[in-house]
């Protein structure tokens, strides 16, 4: 990737992506809310979990803390992207693919730079990461659902990737790069980013 490529995705808007989300945007359209609120944290976490299993290319997980999703969802509104390298399966020669996430409130799209490029708005999302709060006031968790658009993806990856994204986007190290990215774009060092082999997922 050229280092002068990284403009091109600062071109991609989210309000010209036409598909259909693969999960309900609302929590009371998957699970009675009432049934969990007379439930504890944990309990519900493991409810959650459970819900989820046994789907194909499903992933669930539990963000605890009213203040970090707070957090996470200020900086994804102000630094709504950035980049993800991905190890390519079954190549030992260190090749990967990128990915590249957008927020869009409480989703987070992940779409792969290729299509980016080739496509632009009509790109398609190969995850998407869903955050449910509707339990934060009372339970201080978010509900957070992953789902595999592209089955290419391993869930290997696709698990690496979500831990990615909180790494980016709620650590001081990783936010630092993810407002260069967003905000200055001519000084986000793409080259050595992709190709230091400790990003590569």
């Amino acid at each position: 990737m050229a280092g002068s490529a990284i403009f091109s995705i600062h071109g991609f808007q989210a309000r010209g992506l036409s598909f259909t989300y693969p999960t309900p945007r609302k929590l009371d359209e998957l699970v009675k809310v009432p049934l969990l609120l007379m439930e504890d944290a944990d309990k519900i976490s493991e409810i959650w979990d459970n819900y989820h299993k046994d789907r194909p290319g499903v992933f669930a997980g539990v963000l605890k803390g009213k203040r970090k999703f707070e957090v996470l969802m200020q900086r994804g509104k102000k630094c709504p992207r950035f980049m993800y390298p991905i190890k390519s399966l079954g190549d030992d020669k260190g090749g990967f693919f990128v990915l590249v996430s957008e927020f869009q409130g409480k989703h987070c799209l992940f779409t792969s730079y290729e299509d980016l490029v080739d496509k632009k708005d009509q790109a398609q999302p190969h995850l998407v990461v869903t955050f449910y709060d509707e339990l934060i006031s009372e339970k201080d968790i978010v509900l957070v659902r992953t789902d595999i658009c592209n089955p290419a993806l391993s869930d290997e990856a696709t698990r690496k990737v979500n831990r990615a994204l909180l790494t980016s986007y709620l650590t001081s190290q990783g936010y630092e790069m993810v407002d260069k990215f967003n905000h200055e774009p001519r000084e986000f060092p793409v080259e050595e980013y992709l190709q230091n082999q400790d990003n590569h997922l």
